[in-house]
């Protein structure tokens, strides 16, 4: 027998969930030398360029907006004074405000929750406050998608490059310690009081988070979901109480006028509704249609065989197809359900590269920035309620 050059073995068929898969020898090889040092170099000189001109240079007056807030808030509760807005504050308020008017008026528009977590920062001066705190942003972040169990550095490298997750940095906001806490509450799911803490703290740091808890009741962890609960409602009236409740009763209503003044300003169903043009009270309904709708599938595809992954997924578009306010920064909660539903690459994750065709916190007065954002949301929930393949190797070798 002539010896030769080996032929190649043939593709073979490996089973997913859902259909099959063709694989070859030359895929399994690419996949291999995913950790490639050039193209890695690469992708790190982008980012890096990305973060210097878009997050810092580009818009420097940006930095820190949300945290100055926040600080604020901190350094008034040090200081023995209510972080939230006083009544004549709050009539002042009107749709003509800008967004540095809307700070000064509104203040503090967090549950008293959040002051726990933010009080330190206030020990400090503004910018060695927001540098700390923004160092931790990036931690929380990269701790989050390592928990969610993604390997994959071509994923890390979408995911810090994404324009929700650059500003939700810039800014200095809440979102990605909402992203950890997620993944945290998901790694845990089966360990009642890491769970309930995890979501618990995400619910008390932004209440429009309340929908993941369905998602307990749904899959049968009962005493997780009521955990929940208690520890949130606990530890946001011990936190009212440090505060001598003073802006717990009148909390509702600076809600209320937060969301007349900005929620036709974002990307919400709600500012979707008002930039086309619907007659009253439809732009109030429609997140609630969308939602409802999503709240049902998250009830129906608990008996799927991944129904578990899908469920919480849903529950997170969810909670962001209901609340009224929604800013650009607020996407960067999708890294959590596209990280579960596709740990590699994979086309779904352009998806969050398609926020830099609408790179702002507002939407301009434009419907078809926040249709196309809508667009975006759809693409995810049609990549989650898709079977998650195996990985290469599990089946077939």
């Amino acid at each position: 027998m002539p010896v030769g050059r080996p032929h190649s073995q043939p593709a073979r068929a490996v089973p997913v969930e859902g259909g099959l898969r063709v694989r070859a020898n030359g895929i399994r090889s690419a996949g291999r030398r995913v950790a490639d040092p050039a193209a890695l170099t690469v992708v790190l000189v982008i980012v890096v360029f990305w973060w210097l001109t878009l997050a810092v240079q580009g818009s420097p007056g940006d930095w820190g907006f949300d945290f100055r807030q926040f600080w604020q808030g901190a350094r008034d509760v040090l200081g023995g004074e209510s972080p939230y807005p006083s009544a004549a504050l709050l009539s002042t308020a009107g749709d003509h405000l800008d967004p540095e008017g809307i700070r000064d008026v509104f203040r503090f528009p967090y549950p008293a929750g959040a002051l726990v977590v933010l009080a330190p920062f206030g020990l400090l001066e503004f910018h060695a406050a927001a540098a700390v705190w923004s160092a931790l942003l990036i931690v929380a972040l990269l701790a989050a998608v390592r928990i969610l169990g993604v390997t994959d550095w071509r994923v890390l490298a979408v995911v810090v490059s994404s324009a929700p997750v650059i500003s939700s940095v810039r800014l200095g906001t809440l979102t990605p310690l909402l992203v950890l806490a997620l993944a945290v509450a998901w790694r845990w799911r089966d360990r009642t009081w890491v769970a309930a803490a995890a979501l618990a703290a995400a619910i008390a740091l932004k209440l429009f988070l309340w929908p993941v808890l369905l998602w307990l009741v749904v899959t049968r962890r009962l005493a997780a979901a009521g955990a929940a609960l208690g520890i949130a409602a606990v530890g946001t009236l011990g936190a009212w109480a440090v505060l001598g409740f003073d802006g717990m009763t009148s909390y509702p209503e600076l809600l209320r006028r937060l969301t007349d003044v900005v929620a036709d300003r974002g990307y919400s169903l709600v500012a979707l509704g008002v930039r086309a043009g619907l007659p009253e009270p439809l732009p109030d309904v429609l997140p609630w249609l969308v939602g409802l709708a999503l709240l049902v599938g998250v009830v129906h595809v608990r008996h799927r065989a991944d129904g578990d992954r899908v469920a919480f997924s849903l529950a997170i578009v969810a909670a962001l197809a209901l609340t009224p306010i929604v800013w650009l920064h607020y996407f960067a909660l999708l890294v959590v359900p596209l990280a579960l539903a596709r740990p590699r690459i994979a086309w779904a994750w352009g998806l969050m590269w398609a926020f830099w065709l609408i790179p702002d916190q507002q939407n301009g007065g434009d419907a078809w920035r926040i249709a196309l954002a809508s667009a975006v949301v759809g693409g995810l929930v049609a990549a989650v309620l898709r079977p998650r393949p195996l990985p290469l190797g599990a089946a077939g070798d």
